[in-house]
This record gives C-alpha cells, structure tokens and sequence, in this order.
C-alpha cells in the first residue's frame, strides 16, 4: 500500500509540475517561451514567439468568452512571427489560465480590461518599449477596443478581427440570417430548434439556445467560410505543445465558466455611444461571410468612429467570423501593412 501512495504521489508532482512548467526555447536569433505573469496577483500564461527580438511586439486577446488558444497565431499565421514578437494570452479564467479554486467574481469586463493593461505594462518593460501593439478577435475586440480607447499612450495601434460593435443587435442579425438560410434550405429541423429561440439571451436555457444558434450558424457558413465543424479547431488544441493533458482536460470547464459569467454582461454591452473616438490607429479587418459578429454592423460602426490617427477597413471576401482559418494570408498582408504605416 505504501509503495503505491509513493508512485501516486510521484505522479501527481509530476503532473502538477508539468501543468506549471517554464519552456524557454530562446535561440540567437528568436525568442520563444511559455510562462506565467502575475497580473495584479493573479497567475496567467503567455506564450511568446518572434524570430527578430527587435520587432514591435504584438499582443493577442483570444475570442470567446473562454476560447483561448495559446498556439492559434502560431499555427494558423506563423508569418506573424517575422513581422512581431507575438504574445498570446490565456484570459483570466481560461484555457491554461484556469484552475477550478477561480472565483467566478473575478470574471467581469472591467476585470479584463485591467488584466490586458497589467499584461502590457510587463511587456513594455520586459521589452524595453514605449509602445506595442494590440489585436482582439471576436469577444477579445471588446476588451481589445476598450484598451486603445482607455490607454492610447500604450498602443502604437489596434486591430480588430471580427469586430464586435453591438452584441445585442449583432445575436439579432445572426439569428434572423441563419433562419433564412434554413428557410430556403427547406431545412424543417433547423427551423424547429431556431423558432423557439431568443436572441436576447436572458431565460434560464440561454447557453442551449445560444448553442443551438451556433450549431446552424456553424452549418451554412456563417463562423467558417471553409468548414462546417469546429474538428480543426479541436485538431489545434490537441496537438498543441503547449498545453498539457490536464490543461486539456480542464479546457471545456474554463470555456464554460467563462461564458456563463461574462456573456449575460457582454449582451448589453455596445461600442456606439460608448467608445466613439479613438486617439491610435485603428484597422478593423471583417470576413465577408461573417454572421457571428455580423460584419456589417463592424462597418457601420467604423464609419461613425472618430479616430484622427486614422482608420483602415479590410473586407477579407473569402472569410466568414475566423479570418486566421478561412484567409490567413489576407490577414497577415493586412496586419503586416497596417503596422509598418503606424509605428
């Protein structure tokens, strides 16, 4: 008995330290490490990956609420690499972030948006810049934003990827799109699980109702231009270097935490009347086929903001929601542009 509480012993550091493990992987002429940061004492993971350790560093906010992915950029637009020092982070409360003692009070926006300030003060001074810059997809674009209109002397520039301008008008959108799209489909099985939904997202069943708008939305192409399921997404996180078993393990349970607090706060939330001016530049960058965080309600809301430092706007036609997956050399030719006009 005792020989086996030794091994299990032994197995459960092994674990633990491996869950908490420090790669540094640095070389002459690039920098790649996994680490934690603390942000206001809180312990969160960051990856960072750059072949020049001279490049402007670039700060990545995942979308979600919850779906974080440490080796998204990596694997989807590794060019970025040549261009930026790119940090991805794992948010408050997800993926490799998340540990089941999180208090879920922690999970607000205001929480996040002082996460990401915290997270780029460190980088500034681990790397000894005034300024860096800084992309938000999807959910991310709201804490994304929400930073370059808060602490522009912090940013040489933000882009948004799948912006969000107006949740609640957005779910509105969506759900009326993938509704017409079953209608001409004659899809009768659709419309019996869409019929019943409210895109306001405010009963007791809303995660399975905004979960069964995602599944339609998912099959005619409004998430993905060139997929119609999230295996490849499934295929990233397993295969990831990064994350351990037990991080995969835990994953669903942070992506689930995260959007039962955080969407319910976010439904209300809406750019217009809230952030309209902006003092860096902006670039929003939109798949033409986006019902997600519909693409038209990203350009209406550009064309009201006020951002004297400048604004640029990128349809990528051949993309719906996810750019990185459906068109990632339209998104690095943007991004990769935008940030040697701005710097």
């Amino acid at each position: 008995m005792a020989a086996w509480v030794v091994i299990l012993a032994v197995l459960i550091l092994s674990a633990f330290l491996f869950y908490y493990r420090k790669a540094d992987l640095r070389s002459s002429s690039g920098i790649n490490t996994l680490e934690i940061v603390d942000l206001g004492g809180d312990k969160q993971w960051v990856s960072i990956r750059g072949n020049d350790p001279a490049k402007p560093v670039l700060l990545f906010l995942h979308g979600g609420p919850g779906s974080a992915n440490l080796a998204k950029l990596r694997l989807q637009v590794p060019v970025l690499e040549d261009h930026f020092i790119v940090v991805n982070w794992d948010q408050r409360g997800a993926g490799k972030s998340y540990h089941p003692w999180i208090d879920p009070r922690t999970l607000t926006l205001e929480r996040f948006i002082n996460d990401g300030h915290l997270l780029t003060g460190v980088l500034k001074e681990r790397f000894h810049v005034d300024k860096i810059y800084l992309m938000g997809f999807s959910w991310g674009t709201i804490p994304g934003l929400s930073l370059a209109a808060r602490y522009p002397e912090d940013y040489h520039g933000y882009i948004g990827v799948g912006q969000i301008a107006d949740l609640s008008r957005g779910e509105e959108r969506s759900l009326d799109w993938v509704m017409r799209a079953a209608e001409e489909d004659g899809n009768e099985i659709a419309l019996s699980e869409l019929t019943s939904i409210d895109p306001g997202y405010y009963g007791v069943n809303w995660q399975d109702q905004l979960a069964r708008e995602r599944k339609w939305l998912l099959h005619y192409g409004g998430v993905y231009h060139t997929a119609r399921s999230y295996d490849h997404e499934m295929k990233m996180l397993f295969s990831a270097s990064e994350y351990s078993w037990i991080n995969r393990a835990f994953w669903p349970m942070g992506s689930t935490q995260s959007l039962k607090h955080l969407w319910p706060q976010i439904m209300s939330f809406r750019f217009p009347g809230t952030v309209d001016r902006v003092e860096i530049p902006i670039m929003f960058i939109s798949g033409r086929y986006d019902w997600n965080a519909p693409a038209e309600l990203a350009e209406e809301y550009f064309q009201l903001l006020d951002a004297p430092a400048g604004k640029t706007f990128i349809w990528s036609e051949q993309a719906a929601h996810d750019v990185f997956y459906d068109e990632p050399d339209c998104l690095v030719q943007a991004v990769a542009a935008f940030s040697k006009g701005h710097r």
